[in-house]
């Protein structure tokens, strides 16, 4: 029986999964880490509120961060709502059309874009913040979910100039994920990559072939992040199936060293484009001898079509890869105009027939009847005219040779041209436009779109403010890459465009004898000149746009490589900006926030000594606690590292939530730290965020220490904010010897009152979960009499044990203060002889 027969819906098999290896982890990002019982507890959770909703209808969910998503997502379906994936990054415009086109009844994403996602719905939707959603739910039944329920819709370009929804079932969901997980043999010992948007149909591959058979799903964010540092996290996060698009893939394994191996690579899984014979070659000098590649053709309507494998032994491809055969339950065939199937080696149209195609586009009945039809032959499946060209080889591989007509896939999406037509025809100016995509020779798929614009004036023809426009409306990835302007188009004789002459015509190329303002520092200046080595021109000036002048996904990779080199900073965001002076002006923004003036977010107080080292977490001002005095008090053998707020320079953006701090933390923490026993200590509500870091690092498999905590709170509070009261409080640990720097510069002391807000609502927010390890607490008098005990169970489950230390909060935090002194030594003996014991056993 195959394991999408053994439960009917996601949720089942999720709760199976869960049931099976619940200490398991389940999803990565960044540090964060969710086991399978978290991921479950989670998704019931969100199941539990959304089933409380009367309104039926949608999910739509609006999400920066992929955990938070695929937590939504995995409750949407679990009480049978259907959910609507937007992509953060789009255009307000184009994720309005989404909402107007599938009527969301309820709208989840987290707060930070709460505001934002209020506004994009009709007043009628509902918008939920998932951090206002508690863990309860226990007593409340969930309907059972159909296995032909709807389980999702994806919204992919569309011939009327707005982007259409795809549908899917759960059973179908289901099939596709095991088929996919079959071919590469996915098992619960994985770790699997999450490249894709989740607005993305091939991240539901990702996502469902992980979480449905115990493997460990992990994030990363190739837009933020960059190419560039894809190598070393998928070495970091020990990953062993990376799923890519062929440009992603080319730009991570060209950049490596040639003797350097991503070792822990078994399997690469690429789709979207065309994949060569030089791919193949990378393939053999980057990965060990058992790893595996698989060609993948894919589609929004059917997830897998055909699959082909290739080894290290594999023959080499004559210059394109096939993408091979379709699983059981699925066929391709090939048919010519009329209909009647292609001998071996005949172009033609492909056909999928399947019973797992999706059930249609929503509200587009004239599409469905165009695409879908019954097969004559099994009233039980469907079949689906893909609009793509190919042919079957004698071997009985399928080999994939392009889109017709109107589509075209661009770095992995498919465009339809007349939406990004219907956008240009929108711009001010703009009497008439045609798109016509532009391929290198010998690859089906296309490498930029090129636009052929009738202006009404002089005013219409600005390149960079169109390209401006249409990012305000679509997708980065159907973007032009160059604007060519024509007195008129050419027209067939029956008056149709001449899409034919349009791509006939000589590439355009930057104008030679436009004006140019040459580039004005030295950023702007290596820019400028890393874009004529690329771009094979000269001369550019600071206002050139990268793809303006012929830049594209392969160039832009390298690109990115460069400019992390040089700089050492990772510049993303290309589709806002991608003139010299855009770029120089975020490289200088980066290197401002990491250069000498800025302010760490961790720092060594003392690196010498042999004991695991004290991360210490900074109480509710934001600022380190790292008196001298209490540094003398630890011993000379006792390194000491210190955190501050992000947000204290004025330069970076304060964290919303205590997640988000622990995280951060936790990051710059592993980086002097690879590998426990951790120590982590805490001032006053740093106990909060040090609850996060140790219940992260649990689940990672990493030992932690007793946590050592300063006079934590002991009840939910919030503490005055004023800005009189803030800087008053922040100079008298100043007074005290406390390190506190440049409290008088006006920049600093605003930026410290907003960080200490920040962190002030952050606590307010806080939901904790509780860490069931032991606790050592320093306490005051008045904070031990005030405590709320059901509080302190909630954030701390295991052993406590607390210690008086004074009467009010300064005593408890004095390292002249005797009491505490002698209570601090007793902490740290049994700390020191808790790590010896770890090291011993």
């Amino acid at each position: 029986m195959s394991a999408s027969n053994r439960a009917a819906s996601i949720g089942e098999r999720l709760a199976d999964t869960a049931r099976r290896v619940p200490d398991r982890t389940a999803v990565v990002e960044h540090e964060t880490r969710t086991t399978y019982r978290d991921l479950d507890a989670r998704a019931t959770a969100v199941a539990c509120r959304l089933h409380a909703e009367p309104a039926a209808g949608f999910v739509a969910l609006l999400f920066d961060r992929k955990r938070p998503a695929i937590e939504a997502l995995l409750g949407a379906l679990r009480c049978g709502r259907a959910y609507v994936p937007l992509d953060a990054s789009d255009p307000d415009d184009r994720l309005r059309l989404i909402v107007r086109d599938s009527e969301p009844a309820l709208l989840l994403t987290d707060r930070s874009l709460a505001g934002r996602a209020r506004a994009l719905v009709p007043t009628h939707c509902r918008v939920i913040a998932v951090e206002e959603i508690d863990s309860g739910g226990a007593g409340i039944s969930l309907p059972h979910v159909a296995s032909d329920a709807l389980a999702n819709l994806y919204y992919t370009s569309g011939s009327t100039g707005q982007p259409k929804g795809v549908s899917q079932t759960h059973r179908n969901v289901l099939f596709f994920a095991d088929a996919y997980a079959a071919t590469l043999a996915v098992s619960a010992e994985d770790r699997m990559s999450l490249l894709y948007t989740l607005s993305f149909s091939a991240s539901m591959m990702d996502i469902f072939a992980a979480l449905l058979n115990g493997a460990t799903l992990t994030a990363f964010d190739v837009r933020r992040d960059g190419v560039g540092a894809l190598a070393a996290w998928l070495d970091r996060e020990r990953v062993s199936v990376l799923h890519a698009v062929p440009t992603v893939f080319r730009g991570t394994l060209a950049g490596l060293e040639p003797a350097r191996r991503l070792e822990c690579l078994r399997a690469i899984d690429l789709g979207g484009e065309t994949v060569f014979e030089s791919d193949l070659a990378l393939f053999r000098r980057h990965t060990r001898a058992q790893c595996i590649l698989v060609n993948h053709l894919a589609a929004t309507e059917a997830n897998v079509i055909a699959q082909y494998v290739a080894t290290h032994e594999s023959r080499a491809a004559d210059g394109i890869l096939p993408v091979g055969r379709s699983p059981d339950g699925v066929s391709v065939r090939v048919e010519r105009g009329d209909g009647s199937e292609a001998p071996a080696g005949e172009v033609g149209d492909l056909v999928v027939t399947s019973a797992y195609l999706s059930p249609g586009y929503w509200r587009r009945p004239e599409l469905d009847a165009a695409a879908f039809a019954t097969d004559p032959h099994d009233p039980r499946t469907r079949r689906y005219r893909t609009g793509d060209l190919g042919r079957i080889d004698v071997d009985g591989n399928l080999h994939f040779l392009g889109r017709k007509g109107n589509r075209v896939k661009i770095r992995g999406q498919s465009v339809d041209l007349s939406e990004v037509e219907a956008a240009l025809a929108a711009c001010s100016g703009i009497v008439k436009a045609a798109v016509v995509a532009s391929h290198d020779e010998g690859d089906p798929e296309a490498r930029r779109l090129v636009a052929y614009l009738v202006a009404s004036d002089r005013s219409g023809r600005d390149p960079l403010e169109i390209r401006r426009t249409l990012g305000r409306r679509l997708p980065s990835y159907m973007l032009p890459a160059a604007f060519v302007f024509l007195d008129s188009l050419p027209l067939t004789a029956t008056g149709k465009i001449d899409r034919l002459a349009l791509a006939s015509m000589e590439p355009p190329h930057a104008d030679a004898s436009r004006p140019i303002d040459p580039p004005r520092d030295d950023v702007e200046r290596e820019v400028a000149a890393m874009f004529e080595r690329l771009l094979r021109q000269a001369p550019i000036g600071r206002d050139d746009d990268f793809f303006l002048l012929g830049g594209d996904s392969m160039s832009l990779v390298e690109l990115q490589d460069r400019l992390l080199d040089r700089f050492g900073v990772a510049v993303s965001k290309f589709h806002e900006d991608a003139t010299v002076a855009g770029v120089a002006a975020r490289i200088r923004r980066s290197g401002d926030a990491a250069g000498p003036e800025a302010m760490p977010v961790l720092f060594p107080i003392r690196e010498s000594g042999a004991a695991p080292p004290m991360f210490i977490v900074h109480g509710r001002l934001g600022q380190p606690f790292v008196s001298p005095h209490f540094v003398k008090l630890l011993g000379d053998d006792q390194p000491v590292w210190a955190f501050q707020a992000r947000g204290l320079d004025g330069s970076s953006e304060p964290h919303a939530t205590i997640e988000a701090m622990a995280a951060d933390y936790l990051a710059e923490m592993r980086k002097r730290r690879a590998h426990g026993p951790y120590f982590l200590a805490a001032l006053c509500a740093g106990a909060l965020i040090a609850n996060v870091m140790a219940r992260t690092l649990r689940e990672a498999g990493e030992a932690v220490l007793p946590l050592l905590l300063f006079d934590p709170p002991e009840r939910k509070l919030r503490a005055p904010v004023a800005e009189d009261d803030l800087l008053s409080r922040i100079r008298a640990r100043e007074a005290e010897g406390q390190f506190v720097e440049r409290i008088d510069d006006p920049k600093y002391a605003s930026a410290a009152v907003r960080a200490a807000r920040a962190f002030e609502d952050a606590i307010w927010d806080f939901q904790p979960a509780p860490y069931d390890g032991p606790v050592f607490m320093l306490s005051s008098r008045h904070r031990m009499a005030e405590a709320n005990p059901m509080y302190l169970k909630r954030l701390f489950s295991g052993p406590v044990e607390r210690f008086e230390v004074g009467t009010t909060h300064a005593d408890s935090l004095d390292p002249r203060n005797p009491v505490f002194v002698e209570q601090l030594a007793r902490c740290l003996k049994r700390i020191a002889e808790e790590a010896r014991s770890l090291a011993a056993g």
